[in-house]
C-alpha cells in the first residue's frame, strides 16, 4: 500500500508540476517517474488526399505523372510501326491516359512509457496505418492514331483497314501481362507486368521504435532532454509490380537523435524547441528503375543498393495552460530529408530513382487538450488521464503529398 501510495504522489507531483497534465500534440522535454507507466494512443484520420507538392514547390495532381500520350515514348514497340509505315517519331499512340487518384486513410499509433529512473524514461512505439487509393483510369482514344487488328494479329494505324482503336481493358493488359490481339489465349504483345490500375486499400503494422528518453536537465526554468530510438524496417515496401499502392515503412532500419529543449519560466506556459535528426541505414530492396522519375512504366527490376536520405527536423511550440485541465497548443514544424542514393550491377538509370527524392515540408498543428488531473486530485476520477484534439496541416513543401489530418490522443498513466 505504502509503495502505490508514493507512486501516485509522484505521478501527480509529476503531472501537475511539469505540466504533462495538460500537453498536447507539442513535443516535450518531460519523463516519467521511476516506477510510473503510461499508454498514449494517438488515432489520425486523413482528409481526401488529390494534391502534391512537385520540385518546386507547386502544386499538382498525384497522377500527373500516369496522365499522358501513350505513344512510342511510352510504349517503345510501337516506334516499329512509325519505322515500317513511315510515321513521324511520336505520332503513333493508342490514346492518352486519363487516371485520377484520391488518398485516404489513418493511423493508429500507440505509444508504451516507462520511468526506469527519474531521469530515464524507455518507451515502444507501433505505428498500425490503414491506406486507401481511389483510382479511376480510362483510355480517351479520340486522338488515337494506333489500335488493334485482329486480321493483321498485331498493332496498326488506325487507317489500315480493320483496325479498331483500343479498350481501357486492353491498355491494362499492355501494362499487364500482356494483349491478346485476335483472342485465341496467346499473348501477341508482352506486357510490363503491372498489376491492375484501379482502386487499392490494405492495413497493416508500420516500422516500429525502441528508444529512451534521458532529461540531463531540470531547473525551475528549464528541462533539456536527449531522445535515441532505433526504427526496425517492421512496415511492408512499396509493391514495385503496383502502381497505385503506398508503403507502410522505408525498409530499412534507421537511428534517431533527438534533443528536447523546455522553457517553463513564464506562468502558465510551456515552450517548446525540439531537434531530430534521422539516420537511415543502407538496404536492398527490389525496384523497378525507369529511364525518368516520371516515366514509370518500366519492365526494368533489380535488387539495388539504397540509402534513402537522412531526415532533419526543428519544431517550436507553445502550450498555454487555462483552468480546469484545459490547454491549447500551437506548433510549427521544418523538415528536410536529403536525397536517396540507389546503385545497381544492372547499368540500368539509377538516378532516376534519386531525382526528386529530396524533400521539404512545412507543418502546422494545433491543438485542445483536457485533463482529469484536477478531478483525480479530488477523487472525483479514477485515473489521471488526457484527451487531445488536434488538426495538422502541411501547408508547403517540395516532393511530397500535400496532407491534412484531425487526430485524437487518450493518454492514461498509472
Amino acid at each position: 500500500m505504502r509503495s502505490k501510495f508514493m507512486v501516485s504522489c509522484l505521478l501527480i507531483c509529476f503531472l501537475f508540476f511539469t505540466g504533462l497534465i495538460n500537453r498536447s500534440y507539442a513535443d516535450s522535454a518531460q519523463v516519467m517517474p521511476k516506477g510510473v507507466a503510461s499508454v498514449i494512443l494517438e488515432g489520425k484520420w486523413y482528409f481526401p488526399i488529390e494534391k502534391k507538392f512537385d520540385k518546386d514547390g507547386k502544386e499538382e495532381d498525384i497522377a500527373a505523372d500516369f496522365n499522358a500520350n501513350l505513344n512510342s515514348t511510352v510504349f517503345p514497340g510501337l516506334g516499329q510501326i512509325e519505322s515500317f509505315f513511315h510515321l513521324p517519331p511520336g505520332s503513333a499512340s493508342i490514346g492518352k491516359s486519363v487516371i485520377s487518384f484520391e488518398f485516404g486513410g489513418y493511423e493508429l499509433i500507440p505509444l508504451l512509457q516507462y520511468g526506469v529512473t527519474d531521469r530515464l524514461t524507455l518507451g515502444v512505439r507501433i505505428p498500425f496505418y490503414g491506406r486507401r487509393n481511389d483510382v479511376r483510369a480510362v483510355l480517351d482514344t479520340s486522338k488515337a492514331t494506333v489500335g488493334k487488328n485482329a486480321a493483321l494479329n498485331t498493332l496498326a494505324p488506325l487507317f489500315v483497314p480493320g483496325t479498331v482503336p483500343l479498350t481501357t481493358a486492353d491498355a491494362q493488359k499492355l501494362i499487364g501481362r500482356g494483349l491478346d490481339i485476335n483472342g485465341d489465349g496467346k499473348i501477341d504483345i508482352p506486357g510490363f507486368g503491372f498489376k491492375p490500375v484501379r482502386s487499392w486499400s490494405d492495413h497493416g503494422v508500420s516500422d516500429i521504435e525502441l528508444g529512451g528518453r534521458y532529461q540531463y536537465l531540470k531547473t525551475d526554468r528549464w528541462q533539456l532532454a536527449f531522445t535515441g530510438a532505433i526504427r526496425f524496417p517492421t512496415g511492408e515496401v512499396d509493391d514495385p509490380d503496383n502502381l497505385v499502392d503506398t508503403e507502410f515503412g522505408d525498409g530499412a532500419y534507421a537511428l534517431l537523435f533527438q534533443l528536447q529543449n523546455d522553457f517553463n519560466g513564464i506562468k502558465n506556459l510551456l515552450l517548446n524547441a525540439t531537434f531530430r535528426y534521422d539516420l537511415v541505414l543502407p538496404h536492398k530492396e527490389k525496384l523497378r528503375v525507369p529511364d525518368s522519375v516520371h516515366q514509370p512504366l518500366t519492365i526494368n527490376q533489380e535488387n539495388v543498393e539504397r540509402n534513402i536520405g537522412d531526415k532533419i527536423e526543428i519544431e517550436v511550440s507553445g502550450i498555454y495552460e487555462f483552468p480546469y485541465g484545459f490547454s491549447f497548443s500551437l506548433l510549427y514544424k521544418y523538415a528536410y530529408k536529403f536525397k536517396d542514393h540507389v546503385s545497381g550491377n544492372r547499368g540500368f538509370n539509377y538516378e532516376s530513382l534519386e531525382d526528386e527524392t529530396n524533400v521539404q515540408e512545412h507543418v502546422g498543428i494545433a491543438s485542445l487538450c483536457y485533463s482529469t488531473i484536477p478531478l483525480y486530485l479530488a477523487k472525483k476520477f479514477p485515473l489521471p488521464v488526457t484527451a487531445s484534439v488536434s488538426y495538422r496541416d502541411r501547408f508547403a513543401g517540395t516532393n511530397l503529398l500535400k496532407t491534412q489530418y484531425i487526430s485524437l490522443t487518450l493518454a492514461v498513466y498509472f
